[in-house]
């Protein structure tokens, strides 16, 4: 499978986690889509790595550095 794929494939999912995240967090309904649009990777990643969970939870037995590697890598691939 290509990265496009993927990230086509996860981008709703991120996004809306994301957004949950953000709304359960208290956050303004105006500010909630810009940091959706700035944050929806960092939730992909997470996700791919297998850190955090659907629903925004972060898994406890997952290391987060494996999140955050992902996330470089993720980044990195995008530039």
């Amino acid at each position: 499978m290509d990265d496009d794929a993927l990230t086509s494939n996860i981008e709703p999912l991120a996004r809306e986690m994301a957004e949950r995240i953000r709304r359960c967090s208290g956050m303004s309904e105006p500010d909630i889509a810009r940091w959706v649009d700035l944050h929806w990777p960092r939730a992909a990643a997470m996700l791919e790595a297998g850190v955090m969970d659907e629903g925004g939870e972060w898994v406890a037995e997952r290391d987060i550095r494996l999140g955050m590697a992902a996330y470089r890598e993720r980044f990195s691939r995008s530039r």
